[in-house]
């Protein structure tokens, strides 16, 4: 696809979710950062996915990564994907946006309520 004469390399993906191993998890991450290293500088990368994990709220060090505008509270699958963020220089859009409370999650099933879906991009773009 081309946007403005820039190739777009889009990327879809499910991470592990909570309650997998580590090792699982590890590999995930792993995949990400090679499949998203190895596109071309030149290209425009969206990355649309469950990534099964909370950002939250605060910004905390991440800077050009995390706006403040997440939902909830950060947990340990939200750490892992602003660490991947800031390592591969891309920005998770869903919290750059002021939006109605009810309409932040990305889930609502059973009680359960949730945001783990995500929109990246590089922060050049």
């Amino acid at each position: 696809m081309l946007i403005s004469e820039k190739l777009v390399t889009c990327i879809c993906a499910y991470a592990p979710q909570t309650g997998r191993s580590s090792e699982e998890k590890d590999s995930f991450w792993d995949q990400m950062i090679s499949v998203t290293g190895n596109i071309p500088a030149s290209e425009l990368i969206v990355v649309g996915e469950d990534l099964n994990g909370h950002v939250g709220t605060n910004v905390d060090g991440y800077d050009g990564v995390h706006s403040r505008y997440g939902f909830e509270e950060r947990n340990a699958d939200g750490e892992r994907i602003l660490e991947f963020c800031d390592a591969m220089e891309l920005i998770v859009m869903n919290t750059c946006f002021k939006r109605q409370k009810n309409k932040l999650a990305t889930y609502v099933s059973g009680g359960t309520v949730s945001a783990t879906d995500y929109l990246l991009l590089q922060r050049c773009d």
